[in-house]
């Protein structure tokens, strides 16, 4: 069960991840920089959510 949570908030960052990136690069300037400034928190919560799923996947709870 925790791994499915993990692989669930994984998709929902990842795809959050896109969309505000693609806003970045392709907005004008002065509308991209919220965006740009979100970019890189939501990396590093797609990338979290990546070593959850490793974890609970070589060691699944009983």
């Amino acid at each position: 069960m925790r791994m499915w949570m993990w692989i669930a908030f994984f998709v929902v960052a990842n795809l959050i991840g896109v969309t505000v990136f693609k806003a970045a690069v392709t907005l004008p300037w002065d509308e991209a920089l919220v965006p740009a400034l979100l970019t890189l928190p939501l990396i590093a919560l797609a990338a979290l959510g990546a070593t959850r799923i490793v974890a609970a996947w070589q060691n699944p709870e009983e």
